[in-house]
């Protein structure tokens, strides 16, 4: 498992949520019905749902008092969850 010290933590913190802000504001509704018509765009759009479900448990499931492995282990369960 890779360690990252604090400050860089919190500066990929601030990183992504400046990704996911910009990503969401492209993800306009023509987009999305544009990607429904075909069969690579809907799996593509399933990517995006399984990605931003992963973050959503992500953040719920890390819990500030748990050590790193059992949110790791928690998070590496949900994952293969939705894949089967």
């Amino acid at each position: 498992m890779r360690h990252v010290d604090e400050p860089t933590a919190l500066s990929q913190a601030t990183q992504l949520a400046d990704a996911i802000e910009d990503l969401a504001e492209k993800l306009v509704p023509e987009v999305i019905r544009a990607a429904r018509k075909t069969e690579q765009g809907r799996r593509d759009l399933d990517r995006m749902e399984y990605a931003l479900g992963t973050i959503g448990k992500a953040l719920i499931l890390t819990d500030y008092a748990i050590d790193q492995e059992k949110d790791i282990d928690k998070l590496k369960a949900f994952r293969q969850s939705q894949a089967n």
